[in-house]
């Protein structure tokens, strides 16, 4: 080999030190990890329209045996279209554990009833209502001229169908009631308290401007009818343990 090609075998590249450089400083990476998104599988609670809710129409024929009459239906009770319909209301469970089912049947007929029962029970004679069958999420929606207005209709349902017990659930109501009387008597100022009003029948006592209304009232409905007013069943309302209210279902089914 001569000597000029010795030389140039060794001959300083530039290019070449680039290259060992960038292979020295080239910073190998790894792939960034994806993390995993667990989506959300929990149901979506149903959005309800409380301004489009559904009235619950009342469970009605001649001959009715037992009566009951409520406030307004409820969320629940528009939702399903029964009576007393919401969980934690009472109604059903003090209804059965009163038997008023078999009293009514004279004990033909004794079985556990819930709200998806309510208007089969009108082959019993049994049946249901309410001072405003407009349905609202609270009671205090409702108007107090939308309440007094529909008091005839509930004198007329009574009347018509010849209810033979009447049972009001829900002081409120009966207030209502008593109020469109006093309007219609031209007083103005009457009010229930301890000396005059007591849960259960529906009865004269010592107070004459009572007794005057209650008499007023019971001209208006089938002869021989029966009135009852009982604190509400709501699980909203504790007023009077279960106990309590129980005795009084159980002293109508004896008086019917």
């Amino acid at each position: 080999m001569s000597l000029k090609s010795i030389i140039q075998s060794y001959k300083y590249t530039e290019d070449e030190d680039i290259k060992v450089e960038q292979l020295k400083t080239t910073k190998v990476t790894s792939p960034k990890k994806i993390k995993k998104t667990t989506k959300d599988v929990s149901p979506k609670k149903k959005v309800i329209n409380y301004t489009q809710l559904q009235d619950l129409q009342p469970s009605l024929k001649p001959d009715l045996k037992l009566l009951f009459i409520g406030f307004n239906p409820g969320v629940e009770s528009s939702l399903t279209q029964h009576h007393y319909a919401h969980h934690s209301n009472l109604f059903w469970k003090l209804f059965n554990q009163s038997q008023a089912l078999s009293k009514v049947t004279n004990g033909e007929f004794s079985f556990k009833c819930t709200s998806e029962l309510d208007f089969e029970l009108i082959k019993y004679s049994i049946g249901f209502s309410d001072l405003c069958l407009r349905c609202t999420k609270q009671a205090h929606e409702l108007t107090n001229d939308e309440k007094l207005e529909n008091v005839p209709r509930l004198y007329t349902e009574i009347k018509d169908n010849n209810v033979k017990n009447v049972v009001i659930i829900g002081k409120g109501v009966w207030e209502m009631i008593v109020k469109y009387e006093m309007l219609n008597m031209g007083k103005k100022k009457f009010k229930l308290s301890k000396d005059n009003f007591v849960w259960g029948e529906v009865k004269t006592g010592a107070d004459k401007e009572y007794n005057l209304i209650i008499e007023n009232m019971y001209d208006k409905l089938s002869q021989g009818c029966k009135l009852f007013v009982f604190p509400s069943t709501s699980g909203l309302v504790a007023s009077m343990n279960f106990q309590d209210k129980l005795k009084l279902w159980q002293d109508m089914v004896d008086k019917i």
